[in-house]
């Protein structure tokens, strides 16, 4: 009896991986082919009328048969629910609006989400220092138009923004905008709050820091890359670490692990991520981030018999149904999925075959072990996104990422403490600042070698999935090897 209850959960956990997987691959094939929602429903009608039959007519459901019925239906509701999230009619963007998203300053410009009267989501550039805030209604005039792909740098792989925007719902571009504040306090409470706490730990950072120290806390902690200057952005580009200006799960999935690790307690970790949220202003491609993590930790710290893999699993396939069009036109999706996958399945590898890694003092064998292990699978991806290689990516990352999550915490400490008195967070201020210069003095040093980045002929995507086959290969094999067993045992 044990051992048919056994075989029937077996095939169950079977049955929802192969909905899963097939519910994913219905959408990464409508991602770029165009599947017509009444192709897919009848895809799924197809399914059911398998199932129905073969139980009506047969009395019980052969494997062969439910497995065939299961693959219909899962890639049939995959297609259909990226059809339906890719519907838009599009209209043309009324002049006024309200403002729904923090406005981003870049080199020359401000940038911001507009939810314009008829319901169309438009991104406006507009000058440096407009007025405009979040949550203000504001009339516009400007260059409307529609995103294009955009060719990539000396060849460099193109890049389809119209789909990258498309995934939040907008597809029209303001350019050269001149805005006027009709009114404020339009916006979401809660954001204005979140918003005003992002601004005042900005500003509290250029207090106890000098620039260009200042802003490369705030693009680690709240604001990502584009608190950055261009120049230092090319350095580490050059020298292979620009991921960790990128808020996405690899930042999350760093901080959360070094967080359990040192305190020995998930508590932490999740307060953490929490916090880490609210300081970007809750922005959704860090939720989502966020969310994929934190089941994580869940599940791998809960008295309960959880499976992290699972628990992956499960996190990205409510992701996927909530907007699917994450699954291709997502670098944060993609990269925090990555990364964890890299702390769930790679970590334990490296720990049992590098035991001298594991053995370091003070917890510094688990960062590193978990810094190897997210950098191993995030690297075949970037080298694809990016269109070159670093050769000093290696050296850089193992001198700079151990360095991360000691620079967050401590950067983040002395920028709370500065809010009650700036002389008290002198001590936490000094320390930030020297692991800061450390960061940024490695990246230059190594990005000004000559041989430090080429670029290489575009990767074409089958290679990369090569890539990751021969991970995934090797991970389950080193899974179902005598030695795994007996220290799972």
């Amino acid at each position: 009896m044990d051992r048919e209850t056994s075989t029937n959960s077996l095939s169950a956990q079977a049955g929802i991986f192969v909905f899963i997987f097939c519910f994913v691959f219905g959408i990464l094939i409508s991602s770029f082919i165009f599947v017509p929602p009444i192709f897919s429903f009848l895809i799924v009608f197809l399914g059911a009328t398998i199932l129905v039959t073969e139980k009506v007519f047969k009395g019980k459901l052969e494997k062969e048969v439910l497995l065939l019925a299961v693959v219909l239906i899962s890639f049939g509701f995959g297609a259909l629910r990226y059809s339906i999230k890719d519907f838009h009619e599009l209209l043309i963007p009324t002049s006024t609006g309200i403002v729904i998203s923090e406005p981003e300053q870049r080199e020359n410009t401000t940038r911001f989400i507009l939810l314009t009267d008829n319901g169309e989501k438009l991104l406006v550039n507009t000058d440096l220092y407009s007025p405009a805030k979040y949550g203000d209604m504001v009339k516009t005039v400007g260059k409307l138009q529609e995103p294009s792909i955009i060719e990539g740098e000396n060849g460099g792989r193109p890049f389809d923004y119209g789909k990258y925007l498309a995934k939040d719902g907008i597809y029209y571009i303001l350019n050269f905008a001149e805005v006027e504040v009709l009114s404020s306090g339009h916006g979401n409470p809660l954001k204005h709050i979140l918003f005003k706490i992002k601004r005042g730990f900005v500003r509290k950072t250029k207090e106890i820091l000098t620039e260009p120290y200042a802003s490369f806390l705030s693009g680690l902690l709240v604001s990502g890359r584009e608190a950055m200057s261009k120049d230092i952005l090319e350095e580490f580009r050059r020298a292979g670490v620009i991921h960790i200006v990128v808020l996405s799960g690899y930042n999350i999935t760093i901080v959360a692990e070094f967080m359990r690790m040192v305190f020995r307690n998930a508590t932490f970790s999740i307060a953490g991520i929490i916090l880490f949220v609210i300081m970007t202003g809750a922005q959704a491609t860090v939720v989502r981030a966020a969310l994929m993590v934190l089941v994580v930790i869940l599940a791998k710290t809960s008295r309960r018999k959880f499976s992290a893999p699972r628990a992956l699993l499960a996190a990205a396939f409510f992701m996927l149904l909530q907007n699917p069009k994450i699954l291709v036109f997502d670098p944060s999706f993609q990269l925090s999925f990555l990364a964890t996958c890299g702390l769930i399945f790679v970590t334990p590898i490296i720990e049992r075959y590098l035991p001298r890694v594991s053995s370091m003092k003070w917890g510094l064998g688990k960062i590193l072990s978990t810094t190897l292990a997210t950098q191993i699978t995030v690297l075949p991806f970037l080298i694809y996104s990016m269109g070159d290689v670093s050769l000093v990516s290696l050296p850089a990352n193992m001198l700079i990422l151990i360095f991360i999550p000691f620079t967050m915490l401590v950067g983040f400490i002395a920028t709370l403490v500065a809010f009650v008195n700036l002389t008290i967070a002198l001590p936490f201020s000094y320390i930030t600042y020297i692991l800061l210069a450390w960061i940024l003095g490695v990246a230059h040093y190594l990005s000004s070698l000559f041989f430090a980045s080429v670029s290489v002929p575009l990767v074409p995507v089958w290679l990369v999935v090569a890539v990751y086959l021969v991970i995934v290969t090797l991970i389950w094999r080193w899974r179902n090897s005598p030695q795994h067993s007996a220290n799972s045992g």
